[in-house]
């Protein structure tokens, strides 16, 4: 029997800090409380991280995108590359970034304080890429059943399936997308949360998804397109799949409603709704959490298209061995069953 991987084996993590902002919702004015070392790593903080990880994946869909043109500007942003570049250490950066977070946080009444994590580390068993993982997160009010007094006991706890503000950013990335910017579209990943409380975190990060339409609706085509191979789909379950799929971004477009990811998941499966999000919305897909239209990408799904200067096809991919027969080695098409109205154009 092959030996059970330990949580956070994969993971390299090398610095881990904890600092916390005080705000009430309604209230502009914040207070810092900033620690004065980092933590030391141990299992707990690898499992801790590990914890994260999978909630970051598996039970949200990020937006993904890169940073903000106006780079100098954002003293996260700079910071951040500062201690990429050894300029300054993790505790500077975070330092500098938590000054930062206050002026931006206190621009939103809405917003609320809590404890902000930052930590710096590598998946080893992904060619050692390397993370930088912001997010805030606050203590819940719970219960504990205390079994030697057989009584119920008030707790604080971290409810980390419910991450509304945070953000990954792939350092590995990054460096890459600024050697070869055509090479590499995204490096950064980021939880949206609830729009009114979320959009203050996000001119933190100084996230900007500047993914277009055409890049965004190629990544769901080819989620879709793999999703359906891997789960062992026949032909005609893979055609009806990427129908639907290709009808409800038609009905959207039509009716100037977002497309969004957590739809098409539960379309493709009811019955386990969110399995197609975790796959499209990992970094080898990168599928947002809201979709942007591209017609001549999203139709291929249901059509088969084809144009040269001498003539131009287009047929939905169920005629595909009914009416529409293709002959491979003979290079031939037949099509039956033709209407009069093309007939009559002969």
């Amino acid at each position: 029997m092959a030996k059970l991987k330990e949580k956070g084996h994969n993971i390299n993590l090398t610095n881990i800090i904890v600092h916390k902002i005080n705000k009430t919702s309604g209230n502009k004015d914040s207070v810092l409380k900033l620690a004065e070392n980092e933590l030391k790593v141990n299992k707990q903080e690898i499992y801790f991280i590990a914890d994260i990880r999978e909630s970051f994946s598996k039970r949200s869909v990020p937006t993904y995108g890169i940073f903000e043109d106006e780079f100098s500007f954002n003293v996260f942003q700079q910071s951040l590359k500062d201690y990429k570049e050894n300029a300054i250490d993790f505790l500077d950066f975070t330092v500098k970034s938590m000054g930062y977070y206050k002026r931006v946080i206190e621009s939103s009444a809405p917003a609320s304080g809590g404890f902000i994590i930052f930590a710096d580390f590598k998946i080893t068993d992904n060619n050692d890429e390397r993370y930088i993982l912001v997010f805030s997160i606050n203590n819940k009010q719970g219960y504990n059943l205390n079994e030697e007094a057989l009584s119920i006991q008030q707790i604080k706890n971290l409810e980390l399936n419910k991450i509304d503000l945070a953000s990954l950013i792939n350092i590995t990335r990054w460096d890459l997308s600024i050697a070869n910017k055509e090479e590499v579209k995204t490096y950064l990943a980021f939880i949206r949360g609830k729009k009114k409380i979320s959009d203050y975190f996000q001119s933190f990060i100084g996230c900007a998804d500047k993914t277009t339409a055409t890049e965004s609706s190629t990544r769901l085509k080819d989620a879709v397109h793999s999703y359906c191979i891997e789960s062992g789909f026949d032909d005609a379950k893979t055609k009806d799949t990427k129908r639907k799929v290709y009808d409800y971004c038609q009905d959207c477009k039509k009716n100037k409603k977002e497309i969004q990811l957590a739809h098409i998941s539960s379309i493709i499966d009811d019955e386990n709704p969110n399995a197609f999000s975790e796959y499209a919305s990992n970094e080898k897909f990168s599928v947002s959490e809201i979709i942007k239209y591209d017609s001549k990408i999203l139709r291929t799904l249901k059509f088969v298209e084809y144009q040269s200067e001498d003539f131009s096809i287009k047929l939905n991919k169920q005629m595909i061995g009914k009416t529409a027969k293709i002959n491979k080695e003979k290079k031939t098409l037949t099509l039956t069953n033709i209407p009069d109205e093309l007939l009559s154009q002969f």
